[in-house]
């Protein structure tokens, strides 16, 4: 098997097992448990990681929240239909993002949106090609998103299968503890806690820190060269607090596995972390994010010692980082095979895999 071609990370998926819904009540999903080192896997359930964990486990979440960034409109006098998917705040009624439409689009191509009987008008000011992709910039008549023009993003496969996203859905589809607004996509594997369990977690002896990624193309762009080397990796901003980065450093020191809630965690402390002749080191504040974690990237996992995830779609950069987590890209597939039997629900809305060291 090549580890670096991009179709050594394919997996038949029926199309059944991809949740087009969340389920009632987020802690009842299924959940899958890898003990890495023995190879042993058990079938249990999200609600039951209070007894799972070890004692002492530092817990890191993703605290950011999604914001409605899809934009549906019509080219102005045209009536063309396009959408506009928002990425990044430049200031105030200016967004850089990506666009569909039926023609091809330049600075100087205007655009209409409607909703409720309001109008904003939107001019594409900028059109910047890079490798990982074509990004535009548009200047709106008044800010889309305060103006609650936008939709929710939900992921495409999701569309595809059930239509479009409910107005209400956005609190379903963020995290109960969502709270910095930013992002274009959910962090899904944090999307399983509920209050409760959070403090039955803490009850149990767990610590709890939240940081901030900002989820954009980084995690959801796909991989569209053979060769995985070739994929470019997007910029997400990040922000770890002083606190939150002691909190690691002295969990490392004592011994505490620390625990990844999704794979944007898990990019956030491993982007952060480092060897000096001091030891480990952590870096706090604001830093941006394009570390891309593959089996043959050769990562050393400095900070991660388990990690939560959800089942990722195929060739994915998720599932390349969670197959260089496991040690094993063969083993990830017999296990996501396995899933694939047990009927586990997969993707955004779908179960949880933890992995465990042993």
């Amino acid at each position: 098997m090549d580890l670096f071609q991009t179709q050594s990370y394919h997996f038949d998926l029926p199309e059944e097992l991809i949740a087009a819904y969340p389920l009632a009540k987020r802690s009842d999903s299924k959940l899958l448990v890898v003990h890495r080192q023995s190879g042993r896997i058990e079938h249990l359930m999200l609600r039951d990681l209070p007894v799972i964990l070890p004692a002492h486990t530092l817990i890191i979440a993703n605290n950011t929240k999604v914001f409605p960034a899809r934009l549906k409109g019509e080219r102005e006098g045209t009536r063309g239909k396009m959408e506009f998917f928002l990425l990044k705040k430049i200031e105030s009624g200016v967004w850089q993002g990506l666009m569909k439409a039926t023609a091809k689009v330049h600075p100087g191509y205007r655009f209409v949106l409607h909703k409720d009987g309001k109008t904003i008008t939107a001019e594409v000011i900028e059109r910047d090609q890079t490798t990982a992709g074509v990004f535009l910039t548009a200047r709106f008549s008044e800010d889309p998103v305060d103006a609650g023009f936008g939709e929710v993003p939900l992921p495409p496969y999701i569309v595809a299968k059930r239509g479009e996203s409910q107005a209400s859905e956005l609190d379903t589809y963020n995290t109960v503890f969502a709270k910095e607004q930013g992002s274009v996509a959910a962090p899904t594997a944090g999307r399983h806690f509920t209050p409760e369990l959070i403090q039955k977690l803490i009850d149990q002896g767990m610590d709890w820190a939240e940081i901030t990624l900002h989820v954009g193309m980084g995690t959801f762009k796909p991989v569209t060269t053979a060769d995985v080397r070739e994929h470019q990796m997007h910029e997400e901003q990040s922000f770890v607090s002083s606190e939150v980065a002691m909190k690691l450093i002295k969990a490392k020191k004592a011994g505490h596995p620390v625990l990844a809630v999704g794979t944007t965690s898990t990019r956030t402390l491993e982007g952060r972390s480092r060897i000096t002749a001091q030891g480990l080191q952590f870096e706090a504040g604001e830093k941006p994010i394009d570390l891309f974690i593959h089996p043959e990237s050769k990562h050393d996992w400095l900070m991660v010692d388990a990690m939560l995830t959800n089942f990722h779609l195929p060739e994915s950069t998720l599932l390349m980082m969670v197959a260089s987590f496991m040690g094993s890209l063969p083993r990830l597939l017999e296990i996501y095979k396995e899933a694939v039997q047990e009927k586990y629900r997969f993707y955004s809305y779908g179960d949880a895999m933890l992995i465990l060291p042993d």
